[in-house]
């Protein structure tokens, strides 16, 4: 992780992670985060995540000087998979046993703080992290390896591109991480040949913070250049290429797999969360003892620097103290610590032990369990109380519940010698019949819109780097199924006269299969008139899209999405996004796909740690949506409009329409119109939609028949009175009604609306604290909003 593209993928913090020659970008770890945050309120932020992780590093080191120093050794078992193009043994990309042997040498020594390391024992500041790597002995199945921790699979291709490597290769070629340290050496394609390596965070630590579902299992480990994987000081190995050609690579792309951050804390003078190692402006290059900057002098010389191999020699006490407190606290990093494959194999019965991806899901949610038992089962019995299987023999299943409780699970395993006694953990999953239609989002602080620096335009929108897309990651840790639509915050829109009445603004969804968990294939596109998007801006609200038809994010094997505007850059048009302010949001969930079509994270090109003002409107049931054959028309064309998610449909205003009943109905508008539908016999989230159908030359924007200020609650949250507003052209009685969380009504009334505003205080006083719903109804026209009741 130096010069060329480290990557490395932050999965609690941050991501961070290339060739013979000095590139602009070493790591490429930042960027290879798979980490997908989802924020809630009660699940705290990256800053929450730090604070624990410092708490349990304090805790440590009181343990270690309350034994004089010393610490217990960890060994971590280390399985090399060797893709290869079928070249014998020892011959170009199929590298030889003595140059892996090299490397863990290498490795050890530097995480040992040997006397061979370059000048380590000179340096006081140094630290023996006490860690160690042993080459697994055995395989998954048990079976003694032919070559100790080495792994050899003819990938039947010369070079692998991060896409194909994270998408296929990965998945189909890692072994159980709960059990091996996976490292995949490799040759990347021409498009990524500025990258040494990279690497994916630990996740899943059980702190304030983080996801429960954390990175993936099928990509955990480093990926690491094949003519960068060895110390040619230890054998000829003439593959190898200077000035990263002495295996250190490798140790800092494991620093970053045990949660260390870049010693500039990737961004000027920014924190690593160690207080040991002085802060810096920047990467170091080469070798550049004595560099100054941030007020002191730069540790160039530590290995989460991006200086040249033959530089490094140190890891710091704080360095060590995280590295040791994620192996307690990051449960795929702990279990690593009894997998009992480095050693002789244990014979006798199994000894049962699981995991849960998460533990706490909404009703119609599914539950991954992992088995970690140890001994080698081959049998696996799993009884899961009010789950769908109720019973599972596979040996990772995955369990869906349909009833609200706090359910037990037992796993029982076998093997030749023996079946275990069943483990039976109580109450282990939680199943909340409540939030089923909620809308979420990572966006928590100051509305900004951010001037790109040192150029022209916004950092999230049309600029002179020509970013062609920005997106926002959502982990979606809860388990929500359905994405309906989603809610934009444009700071910024400017049209050129002669473009303003066609231009549009693409909205868009992803799923989170990409490259380290980033934007993979496209699920939906929403094109949304910039006249619309002008307006919203004009008026200070947000721009409300609802997608076609819902999105089923279970289709997608990877509950996590992204949402985000796509870009086009015609003279004289303009918008940005509204993010946080730098800082404010320490999630890393913001990316952009520069001018080349490469996806990355903010945090990587630019530096900025921000959310986009995107909130998704998601639920466990589907909702009401329309689609639209088109949206500018001339006055009399015929559009169709199809609605979807209800059994029952109906639509207003009767202008221009075919017929008022049925999910598909066409329209002829003569002026710009916004066509309503109301669903029913359906049980969804959201039981209508609306479509505004644009006609040329006709009427302005503003001149739209329905609606024209959907409904608000004012203040929300509250602690009493709450008024609701919304404004449109029609007349006649209004039903309010107040639902619970779980949907019982608990108010109803009626209101008489006689002008285009309506306005209607209600007092919620008396009623306990929490969420509820208000729903609205007049004539076909229906919306409903969240209230927060304290």
């Amino acid at each position: 992780m130096r010069q060329l593209l480290y990557i490395f993928a932050l999965s609690i913090l941050t991501n961070f992670a290339a060739h013979a020659q000095r590139r602009p970008e070493p790591c490429a770890t930042m960027e290879m985060d798979s980490l997908r945050r989802l924020r809630f309120p009660s699940e705290g932020s990256l800053d929450d995540f730090e604070r624990d992780l410092q708490r349990k590093m304090v805790e440590l080191k009181s343990k270690m000087a309350s034994s004089r120093g010393a610490a217990d050794i960890i060994t971590i078992p280390v399985v090399v998979h060797v893709i290869h193009n079928g070249e014998a043994v020892g011959v170009g990309r199929n590298i030889s046993q003595a140059q892996i042997q090299s490397q863990i040498e290498t490795l050890n020594e530097d995480f040992r703080r040997r006397v061979n390391t370059n000048g380590f024992n000179n340096d006081a500041r140094g630290a023996d992290i006490e860690i160690e790597f042993c080459m697994a002995q055995f395989n998954p199945n048990g079976q003694r390896m032919t070559e100790a921790g080495i792994d050899r699979v003819n990938g039947n291709r010369t070079s692998w591109a991060r896409t194909d490597i994270e998408g296929s290769l990965k998945p189909t070629t890692s072994w159980d991480p709960n059990k091996y340290y996976n490292i995949w050496v490799l040759d990347f394609a021409a498009q990524d040949d500025n990258l040494l390596g990279y690497a994916q965070f630990p996740s899943s630590s059980g702190l304030s913070g983080i996801p429960s579902g954390g990175g993936a299992a099928s990509t955990d480990g480093v990926v690491i250049n094949y003519a960068n994987f060895g110390n040619s000081q230890k054998g000829s190995f003439s593959l190898l290429r200077a000035p990263y050609n002495l295996g250190r690579t490798l140790t800092h792309e494991t620093g970053h797999w045990l949660g260390l951050r870049h010693i500039w804390g990737d961004a000027a003078c920014g924190d690593d969360f160690c207080a040991d190692t002085p802060t810096q402006a920047s990467e170091s290059r080469g070798c550049q003892k004595g560099r100054i900057s941030c007020g002191g002098a730069n540790m160039v010389e530590n290995y989460m620097d991006y200086s040249d191999d033959g530089c490094f020699n140190i890891f710091t006490k704080d360095q060590k103290t995280r590295m040791r407190t994620v192996m307690e606290v990051s449960p795929r990093r702990a279990s690593l610590l009894t997998s009992n494959v480095c050693g002789q194999l244990i014979s006798g019965s199994p000894i049962p032990n699981f995991v849960a991806e998460n533990r706490t899901v909404l009703l119609g949610g599914q539950v991954r369990f992992t088995d970690l038992s140890t001994n080698f089962p081959t049998a696996w019995k799993w009884e899961f109380e009010g789950g769908d299987p109720a019973t599972s023999t596979s040996q990772n299943p995955t369990v869906t519940y349909t009833t609200a409780g706090k359910f037990k699970v037992t796993l029982t395993v076998s093997n030749t010698a023996g079946t275990s006694a069943p483990l039976v953990r109580t109450e282990y999953v939680e199943v909340i019949n409540a939030g089923l239609c909620a809308t979420v989002t990572n966006f928590s602080g100051t509305g900004t819109v951010l001037r790109q620096t040192g150029g022209t335009g916004y950092i999230a929108g049309q600029n002179s780097r020509r970013t062609q897309a920005v997106a926002e990651l959502y982990s979606n840790p809860l388990g929500y199924t359905n994405l309906r639509g989603a809610t934009l915050k444009f700071g910024v829109a400017k049209a050129a006269k002669s473009t303003e009445t066609e231009s549009v603004v693409r909205v868009k969804v992803w799923n989170a299969r990409g490259f380290q968990g980033g934007p993979g294939s496209e699920l939906t596109v929403k094109e949304i008139p910039l006249r619309k998007i002008l307006d919203d801006v004009k008026n200070n609200r947000e721009t409300k899209v609802v997608f076609d038809q819902n999105i089923n994010l279970l289709s997608q094997n990877n509950l996590a999405f992204l949402i985000g505007v796509e870009f086009d850059y015609v003279a004289g048009d303009t918008v940005a996004l509204v993010t946080t302010r730098d800082g404010e949001s320490l999630n890393a969930t913001s990316w952009e796909r520069n001018s080349s079509g490469s996806w990355d994270r903010y945090i990587v090109r630019t530096g900025l740690n921000i959310a986009h003002s995107i909130t998704a409107d998601v639920g466990m049931k589907p909702s009401v949506q329309i689609q639209a054959s088109a949206q500018f028309i001339n006055p009399g064309e015929a559009v169709i409009l199809q609605a979807r998610g209800a059994g029952v449909i109906n639509w207003s205003p009767s202008e221009g329409l075919s017929s008022t009943l049925g999910p598909q109905v066409t329209a002829r508008p003569t002026r710009t119109l916004t066509y309503l539908v109301k669903g029913s016999g359906s049980d969804v989230c959201r039981d209508s939609a609306s479509a505004t159908i644009y006609v040329r030359n006709v009427q302005i924007l503003g001149s739209e028949t329905l609606p024209d200020k959907e409904l608000t609650l004012s203040p929300n949250p509250t602690d009493g009175m709450v008024e609701v507003k919304f404004t449109n052209s029609l007349r006649g009685k209004v039903l309010l009604r107040l639902r619970s969380i779980t949907g019982a009504e608990v108010w109803r009334a009626e209101f008489e609306k006689n002008t285009d505003a309506f306005v209607q205080p209600i007092n919620v006083r008396t009623y306990p604290a929490g969420d509820y719903f208000i729903d609205l109804q007049l004539g076909d026209y229906a919306d409903r909003k969240r209230l927060v009741k304290f």
